[in-house]
C-alpha cells in the first residue's frame, strides 16, 4: 500500500456482512422476522479467517484470565468481559462488531434503531465451556442499570472446529414455556447467530458437552437501546426457564413497572418543555 493510502473496509474486514448487497440484506430481514420461535438468524462462514490463524490465539481452559460458573445452571463455563485481558485479534473482532458498519447491518436486518454497544463487556466477550458443560435454558436480563440502556440484540460468533450435534453444546432455541426445543444450531467455527432479545428468546445449551477433550468456544456480544420496547418491559435480573411460569405477583409487578415508565417518561417531556433555562423562539 502506498504511502497515505486508505485502506478498503470490505477487504480489511475480518466478517462477512460487508459483502452483502441489499437484494441480500433484503432476503436476511424477511428471514429474520419470520424465523421460529423467535426472531433470529444464522449465517455461516460469518467470520473470514481460517481456523488455523484463530484457534491458537484462544485462551486454553487453564488461563489465568478466565471467571468461572459451575452451578446447575451454568456448569464448567469460562468467561472473560475484560477488553484489556482479551487477546489482540479477540479485541479487533469485538472493535468491528462494535463499529458503525455492523451496527447499521444489525439495524437494517432486526429493524431495531439506534443500536448501541457495551463498553464495558457485561456478561459478554470471551466463552468457553468445557466436559459436562452447560446452560440452563434462560432469558437474558433486559434493563442495564449501569447505563440506563435496554438489551435487544444478541450477536454470538462461535470457533469449534469438527462440531456436530453429538459433541452436545448446541444452541437451543425455544417457545416460551415449551419443554424441548424448536431449534438447535450446532455451535460450527465462523458460524454467527443473531437473534432479538426479550421474555419470549428463550435460549440455551441444555446438552452436556460430551467429550472430555471438547471445549466450547464462542465471542457474545450484546446491543441495547436508550429508549424501552413498547412491547415489553423486563427487569436487570436473568430468568432460567426452569422456575417456571412468572407468578401473578411478577407480572403484575411488570405491569405497573411500564405503566410507571410511561409516566415517567411523561412528567419527564412536560418537565423539558417548562424549564425557564431554555431559550425559545420569538
Amino acid at each position: 500500500m502506498s504511502v497515505g493510502a486508505v485502506a478498503d473496509p470490505v477487504e480489511q474486514s475480518l466478517f462477512a456482512y460487508r459483502d452483502f448487497d441489499a437484494a441480500r440484506l433484503a432476503e436476511l430481514e424477511a428471514e429474520f422476522a419470520a424465523a421460529r420461535p423467535f426472531r433470529h438468524i444464522v449465517l455461516d462462514d460469518f467470520l473470514r479467517l481460517p481456523a488455523g490463524q484463530v484457534l491458537p490465539e484462544f485462551p486454553a481452559p487453564d488461563w489465568e484470565g478466565w471467571e468461572g460458573f459451575s452451578d446447575s445452571y451454568q456448569r464448567n463455563k469460562r468467561f472473560c468481559g475484560d477488553i484489556d485481558r482479551i487477546p489482540p485479534l479477540f479485541q479487533a473482532m469485538i472493535h468491528e462488531l462494535s463499529g458503525p458498519a455492523f451496527l447499521s447491518f444489525m439495524e437494517k436486518v432486526s429493524g431495531v434503531r439506534g443500536l448501541i454497544p457495551d463498553p464495558y463487556l457485561v456478561g459478554g466477550g470471551l466463552h468457553c465451556s468445557g466436559p459436562g458443560g452447560i446452560l440452563a435454558p434462560h432469558a437474558d436480563f433486559h434493563h442495564y442499570a449501569r447505563l440506563e440502556l435496554f438489551r435487544r440484540i444478541n450477536v454470538l460468533v462461535y470457533f469449534n472446529t469438527d462440531w456436530s450435534a453429538e459433541d452436545g453444546g448446541c444452541l437451543e432455541l425455544f417457545e416460551k414455556g415449551a419443554a424441548t426445543a424448536e431449534r438447535a444450531v450446532v455451535p460450527a467455527y465462523g458460524r454467527m447467530v443473531m437473534f432479538l432479545t426479550d421474555d419470549r428468546s428463550i435460549h440455551g445449551f441444555s446438552r452436556p458437552i460430551a467429550h472430555q477433550d471438547r471445549w466450547r468456544r464462542s465471542l457474545a456480544l450484546y446491543y441495547y437501546t436508550s429508549e424501552e420496547t413498547r412491547t415489553f418491559s423486563g427487569d436487570s435480573d436473568t430468568h432460567w426457564q426452569s422456575h417456571g411460569k412468572q407468578n401473578m405477583a411478577g407480572i403484575a409487578r411488570l405491569a405497573a413497572y411500564k405503566i410507571l415508565l410511561r409516566i415517567s417518561r411523561t412528567f419527564s417531556r412536560l418537565a423539558h418543555l417548562a424549564n425557564p433555562a431554555l431559550k425559545r423562539k420569538g
